[in-house]
This record gives C-alpha cells, structure tokens and sequence, in this order.
C-alpha cells in the first residue's frame, strides 16, 4: 500500500509510534513499515499520478481497543468514531493518520 503524504518523517513516526508498525525505511522522501502482513510505503510523490488515500481502512486487530485507542492518539492519531460494537462481532475504534489513511483497530468479541 503506497500513501502520499506531505511529512513523510512525520507520517512514519506517527504510524510506527500509533500502531507499532516497523519502520524499514525513513528517507525524508520515502518511508516504509512493516505492518504484519502488508507493507506500507510512504511518499510525496510518486512515478505515477495518485492521490489521497481516500476510502482506504486497514483493519489491524489488537488485545485491547482501548490500550490500543490511547497509543495511537498519543502518536498523534485522530479518532474518528469509537470505540463501539460492530454488528459484524468486534469491538472497533477508527483512526485517522497521515494521507487521510483510517486504520480500525478492532478485536472480535
């Protein structure tokens, strides 16, 4: 998943610090972190032309939500709804971060 961003330093301390993704790359032009089973790269700019990550959630399940909730806001996340049940069976709480990315911390319950 690539996110254009306009910090890209900013943007992968807050991810690494909000979800304890990985950082593998801090460039001041392209970040990249391990987020479990999916990368996620950071940039300006691009080769090709894109935009912002708009309609994208990443679902990252975790122990507690509300552990979960207080770190990312402390990284600098903003909480957007939550936490809440979901009619699909979790506890969830939405997240925004850098490039309008929404990551949904949830656990099943």
């Amino acid at each position: 998943m690539d996110i254009q961003v306009d910090d890209v330093p900013t943007a992968t301390r807050l991810l690494a610090g909000a979800y304890g993704w990985r950082v593998l790359s801090d460039d001041p032009n392209f970040g990249e972190l391990d987020a479990g089973e999916i990368r996620v790269m950071l940039s300006v700019d691009a080769m090709v032309p894109w935009g912002a990550a708009d309609g994208v959630i990443l679902h990252q399940y975790v122990e507690d939500v509300t552990v979960a909730v207080a770190r990312a806001i402390d990284a600098g996340a903003e909480l957007v709804k939550g936490p809440l049940r979901t009619d699909w069976g979790t506890e969830a709480a939405y997240l925004r971060g850098p490039g309008n990315l929404i990551v949904d911390v949830c656990r099943d319950v």
